[in-house]
């Protein structure tokens, strides 16, 4: 089984410390104040978790230990990492819920596992159903697919250029760390897929 402590070094390194960028809409609390966001804990995730508008000083005393427990509450449990079997699929899966949402993650594993011919429900709910499908599907597919439908997420977003650097290293630093084992024995399939990954990144980056 997949296991949250083996997903931190992964996301304390995407996500890093204190920023303020006002073109982030993550930044601002619901009063429309610009506070900033730290550890990967947005203004809003603060409110959500709190239950009050947090201000700069707030923001900044978010500790990553702090972080990381909201990370495996809202977003590692929502999508039953736990009970995934492959820790390769769980990250990039919670990598992406932390991301763009736990439902919109969902869902689009659910479009990810109908790619591989599993008759479940795009609904954006993590049911039995759904967990049933991923640890029965192979995993290095399943890796791909939902990874290569990531990258078509982030290049349909609006502010995909001012951002999609940054998306897309999320996406290769996971396959960096997860390839080699899903493909231990087939140096030339590693290879292919890290680059058609950067190729994609290029071919929607510079457009």
């Amino acid at each position: 089984m997949a296991n949250f402590n083996a997903f931190i070094s992964h996301i304390t390194a995407a996500e890093g410390g204190y920023q303020k960028i006002p073109s982030d809409p993550g930044n601002y609390n619901s009063r429309g104040e610009l506070v900033g966001t730290n550890h990967g804990i947005s203004a809003k995730t603060f409110e959500r978790v709190y239950g009050y508008p947090p201000s700069k000083q707030d923001m900044l005393n978010i500790t990553e230990t702090e972080a990381l427990n909201i990370f495996k509450r809202l977003y590692w449990n929502k999508i039953k990492g736990d009970y995934i079997n492959s820790q390769a699929v769980a990250e990039t899966f919670a990598d992406h819920a932390i991301n763009s949402g736990v439902g919109t993650a969902v869902k689009l594993m659910q479009y990810a596992l109908q790619a591989l011919g599993y008759n479940v429900t795009a609904d954006g709910i993590m049911g039995n159903q759904t967990l049933n499908a991923i640890n029965s599907a192979d995993a290095g597919k399943l890796f791909r697919e939902y990874n290569d439908r990531r990258r078509i997420y982030y290049s349909g977003l609006k502010n995909f250029s001012r951002w999609g650097r940054i998306w897309f290293n999320r996406i290769r630093d996971l396959e960096r760390k997860h390839l080699p084992f899903l493909y231990k024995h087939n140096g030339f399939v590693v290879l292919f897929f890290l680059l058609f990954g950067l190729t994609l990144f290029f071919i929607k980056y510079k457009r």
